[in-house]
């Protein structure tokens, strides 16, 4: 009787040790190689190669932010929208010694469209709006601030986001303003090609209940 419980609680933690592995090797191990993760974010983009309409939304979005400007200003340049809309965002980033005093995220944005070729009369400012959820946030705002005369609104963000992004704006603008997806790059060259994909389903979730 006392060996078989011995036995019994020594074959615990090589229980949970096995259990552990299992959950690493799964949601960390596998999802780490390229290919996989391609697979699994496969179901959160959306895009519409040809796409095409009255005015782009830029979603914030840290280091994101460049690749979207980038899409952005190739719509543009495209002839495919005629005004780029962005949520201003007052905060301090980074130091320009160009001017020697530190910018804001919305100058250091559009002075980066500005080297791409767009002038500012191309860009309009929205105002920043406050809300537990980023994504839901900025749709929220360009609802507020979106010109009646917008018929259809392309919305720019990174690849793995777009489906959020989608659900959050499709629910936010008004029936009559047409939501159409613009991915800033294709998954393999996003800035979150390597961001927890898991966390992306999660945000979706929770987005499909409360948007």
């Amino acid at each position: 009787m006392v060996h078989s419980t011995l036995r019994l609680f020594s074959s615990q933690p090589l229980k949970w040790i096995s259990a552990a592995f299992i959950f690493l090797f799964t949601l960390v191990v596998i999802p780490s190689f390229p290919i996989v993760r391609k697979i699994l974010a496969a179901p959160l983009v959306v895009h519409e190669e040809n796409v095409s309409g009255d005015i782009c939304y830029v979603l914030a979005g840290g280091g994101a932010i460049w690749e979207r400007l980038d899409a952005a200003a190739d719509l543009i340049q495209m002839g495919r929208v005629s005004r780029i809309l962005l949520m201003e965002d007052n905060s301090r980033g980074q130091y320009s010694f160009k001017t020697q005093t530190s910018w804001t995220r919305t100058q250091w944005a559009t002075d980066y469209l500005a080297w791409r070729g767009i002038s500012g009369d191309r860009i309009t400012l929205i105002p920043k709006t406050d809300d537990l959820f980023g994504t839901l946030k900025e749709a929220r705002g360009v609802a507020k601030s979106l010109s009646k005369d917008v018929k259809t609104l392309v919305v720019v963000s990174s690849a793995p986001h777009m489906r959020r992004a989608m659900l959050a704006f499709r629910r936010s603008l008004p029936e009559g303003v047409q939501v159409v997806p613009y991915a800033a790059t294709v998954f393999e060259n996003s800035y979150e090609m390597h961001h927890p994909i898991w966390i992306e389903y999660l945000k979706l979730l929770i987005y499909y209940v409360i948007a």
